[in-house]
């Protein structure tokens, strides 16, 4: 006798274990995430945010009490300090914050010293201070890190004009703030360096998660939300994969000591059978829209719910229990044998998924059986992604752009000028396209934040702003991996009240001092990206989306072939669709940011990309779905999608052709793909494609 099975859906989590977790309601991070709106809920750093708020309250009081002003840059310092530090593994954590305390205390006392000596030395110390600071991206990332701070440094103590025995006290002072907060940061509140990794891993399985809960939604009988569902499933899948890649890339170059590789053995295999189970949630996702609503269906997706919401529980945990997997993996096996459909075949997949992870688990092994083994170098050394050139360049753009702000600053009079300064240093990035959204980020988080510390400052007494000092600066550094807007809104009011207890009675005046001066650096460092030495952008919008579409449909000749093709033999082409799609999603709301000129070519792109997304569906749907004798229909599907991609695909031209050719123009996409069946699920002709519309390219 047949045994029914269960398929009770995963308890909602508790009240204090969904504080712990985020503190944004997952449904507001999703959708900003959908919007390009860069945000982890899960990456919130409690003990890290503790740690800063130990480190600068400290010495903010004894400041205080000391009636020391210039010690607010031992505060300063701790805070830097505990900004600087990159997590992970203590020797690489100590290593940072001893080299960020040593370039500090040398930049800071000389800087202060050449400015008390006028505006020629201040302006040729501070513009070689940025320059060789800025020359740290050449040597990764955490060299980065620390070149950014310290050329924050620079441009505070140009600021503080003094003689040179007084800068050497400064000197000190820095250094002292330095060395206490790495003192904190090393002893206090140790943590799992490997905790962010394991939680980002487990929040894309929770956002497949909440990909199959919205399906279930879709699905339910008289459900209306399905075309709504259908307009956003290029923003949904742009975030999961976007999500899937980073986090892989994120895993990939851990190395291979053993604390290291095995935190590789256990994260690395959840992220692959993430990646797999994704197929098939496409795959269903383009069922489920195409008015697919059986009982069936909908007890596969609760399974597959399920399973996800306990693979994201194991994966955040120093030692997974793959036993705790088993069940779910015998139900997936059950339905895939029992169910010949394809939400049964896509069981067959996550049933595979999950037994391969059960295996990594249970061996400690990172090399997955379905891995390309292709994403990362060997040894795992990332490939340097900045050369010389490219580095000397966004240096000497920091340090020209740098200078123009302190020298508007100068001729404005305007009081604080190195927070303009700081705006600079931070939004300039070396393309335009990531400088933008952070002069949109930093500009809101100043705004938002200054207000908020000027009515702080003028109602609340020294008292009770010195008791916000610890839960401001553990709010930003808490925040610091979440949202660059949240951070920068913290951090903004962190230093206005740090600022006001220094120098009272100010109030208003300096927040809006901070909002002002933000906003030029800001502007200053945009019109930098723009005018000086600009780095060659991204590939037109047109050129990206033809590049998208060739992926997708040689994804889809692949998936609708003869031949049985084995998930490593598909991955590589998946991937490449999926990512190329994602590429040009981005370039299209860039595009849209930067003003409205092409707004009939945006909208075509638009079209495109969702007609991409729902093309990549079907061949996840037809890939699930091969038999060994197919159908007359299959046969000419997929005779067309092969001829699709033998005539676009820029290696079958001849050498004189190379020379010649164009990419194909948005229109002339669109037609095509609204000429394909994409809805198609049970095995109906395809159109016909004309010669003349083939040859339309």
């Amino acid at each position: 006798m047949k045994k029914h099975l269960s398929f009770s859906l995963p308890r909602k989590p508790t009240f204090f274990r969904a504080a712990s977790r985020s503190l944004l309601p997952s449904a507001i991070a999703h959708w900003l995430g959908v919007r390009a709106i860069a945000i982890a809920p899960e990456q919130v750093a409690v003990r890290e945010g503790l740690r800063a708020g130990v480190a600068v309250s400290t010495v903010m009081i004894l400041a205080l009490s000391l009636h020391m002003p210039l010690m607010a840059w031992s505060a300063f310092a701790a805070f830097w300090t505990c900004l600087v530090d990159p997590g992970g593994l203590l020797r690489p954590r100590l290593e940072t914050m001893l080299k960020f305390a040593a370039l500090g205390t040398v930049i800071s006392g000389s800087v202060a010293a050449a400015s008390g000596f006028g505006l020629v030395p201040a302006f040729i110390a501070l513009g070689v201070s940025v320059f060789g600071c800025a020359l740290g991206r050449l040597r990764g990332g955490s060299a980065t890190q620390i070149g950014v701070l310290a050329a924050i440094v620079a441009v505070v103590a140009v600021c503080y004009p003094l003689p040179p025995e007084v800068a050497l006290r400064l000197s000190g002072l820095f250094a002292l703030g330095a060395i206490w907060a790495t003192l904190i940061c090393v002893l206090a509140w140790p943590v799992d360096p490997y905790m962010p990794l394991r939680l980002a891993c487990s929040a894309v399985l929770r956002e497949e998660e909440r990909m199959t809960r919205r399906l279930l939604d879709v699905m339910k009988p008289g459900a209306q939300g399905r075309t709504r569902h259908s307009t956003s499933i290029g923003a949904f899948r742009r975030e999961v994969r976007s999500r899937i890649e980073r986090t892989r890339g994120r895993i990939e170059v851990l190395s291979a000591d053993t604390v290291s590789s095995r935190a590789r053995a256990t994260l690395l295999p959840a992220i692959e059978a993430c990646d797999r189970i994704f197929i098939a949630l496409i795959a269903f996702e383009h069922a489920a829209l195409s008015g697919e609503t059986s009982h069936a269906a909908r007890r596969t997706l609760r399974v597959v719910t399920t399973t996800l919401h306990r693979m994201a529980g194991e994966a955040q945990r120093p030692e997974p229990r793959p036993d705790r997997l088993q069940r779910q993996h015998r139900l997936l096996a059950r339905i895939g044998a029992e169910d010949s459909s394809l939400f049964g075949k896509g069981a067959q997949v996550c049933a595979q998924a999950v037994q391969d992870l059960i295996a990594a688990w249970q061996t400690g092994s990172s090399a997955h059986p379905h891995s390309s083994g292709q994403h990362a170098p060997p040894g795992g050394v990332r490939a340097a992604s900045v050369t010389p050139a490219q580095g000397f360049r966004h240096a000497a753009r920091i340090c020209v752009s740098v200078l123009v702000a302190y020298a508007i600053s100068l001729k404005l009079h305007l009081p604080y000028a190195y927070w303009a300064m700081m705006a600079v240093v931070v939004v300039t990035q070396p393309r335009v396209t990531t400088t933008l959204p952070r002069t949109i980020e930093r500009v809101v988080g100043s705004i938002a934040g200054g207000l908020l510390a000027a009515v702080m400052g003028v109602l609340l007494p020294v008292w009770s702003i010195l008791l916000l000092i610890f839960p401001l600066a553990a709010a930003t550094i808490a925040l610091r991996s979440v949202n660059y807007t949240l951070c920068v809104m913290f951090m903004t009011q962190l230093f206005v009240l740090v600022t006001d207890l220094v120098s009272p009675g100010l109030g208003w005046d300096v927040a809006l001092a901070r909002a002002i001066n933000n906003i030029i650096g800001s502007l200053v460092g945009l019109a930098g990206c723009l005018l000086l030495w600009p780095e060659q952008r991204n590939a037109p919008l047109a050129a990206q989306i033809a590049d998208a579409f060739r992926a997708n449909i040689r994804y889809a000749a692949l998936a609708t072939g003869p031949e049985t093709l084995s998930w490593t033999q598909i991955e590589s082409a998946r991937r490449k669709a999926g990512t190329t799609s994602t590429l040009a999603e981005i370039q299209c709301q860039t595009a849209g940011l930067e003003g409205l000129r092409r707004s009939d070519q945006i909208g075509k792109a638009r079209d495109i990309l969702f007609l991409l997304r729902k093309l990549a569906g079907a061949a996840s749907v037809w890939w699930m779905e091969k038999t060994a004798e197919p159908t007359p229909a299959i046969r000419q599907r997929a005779d067309l999608y092969n001829h699709l991609a033998d005539q676009f695909a820029p290696e079958t031209l001849t050498p004189a052709e190379t020379t010649q050719h164009t990419d194909p123009k948005l229109n002339d996409i669109l037609i095509l793909l609204q000429k394909l069946d994409l809805t198609d699920l049970e095995n109906e002709p395809s159109p016909s494609i004309s010669q003349d519309d083939k040859r339309s390219f």
